[in-house]
């Protein structure tokens, strides 16, 4: 298995950044466009949700790929709620991004709490996605994000 991961800061702005890593480590196909829409999603909820959108908040984007599937997960800084598939009517601008994560994924799940929480999902793969060989990540990926993470990293490693 292969891991990668990056911080961000909680701001909206560094979305397109998460994106953008998605596509480095996983590369263009059809795959990778999902897995970038569910992290785009999952992020996007830690910024609007928890306290990782405050004022100097920042998350986690982790990436995992394992056979023909990649586990994408985003480690946030708590919040008061818990992540749920929310039914939105036709008039919301917001309320889909959890509904959208279900549809796309194998499976989606929460762990943690108010404290610190990940929100991750399993995206499986038609074809295997074009990512680097054994020996490292896609060469373009950013310094930091280029040293992988012991398998099994949960939210209580994560130091603040």
């Amino acid at each position: 298995m292969d891991v990668w991961s990056k911080e961000f800061a909680g701001r909206p702005e560094c979305l397109a950044e998460a994106r953008r890593f998605t596509y480095a480590v996983l590369g263009r196909g059809d795959g990778a466009h999902i897995a970038a829409l569910v992290a785009d999603e999952l992020a996007g909820n830690a910024i609007r949700h928890t306290a990782s959108g405050r004022p100097g908040g920042e998350f986690i984007l982790r990436l995992a790929r394992f056979g023909n599937r990649c586990r994408v997960r985003v480690d946030d800084q708590g919040g008061p709620t818990t992540p749920e598939v929310c039914a939105a009517t036709d008039f919301e601008e917001a309320g889909r991004g959890l509904t959208i994560v279900a549809s796309l994924s194998a499976q989606w799940g929460v762990e943690g709490d108010e404290h610190a929480r990940s929100v991750w999902a399993e995206i499986t793969f038609e074809e295997i996605p074009g990512i680097s060989g054994p020996d490292g990540p896609a060469v373009d990926l950013p310094p930091q994000a280029r040293a992988r993470r012991k398998v099994g990293m949960t939210t209580e490693d994560w130091t603040r």
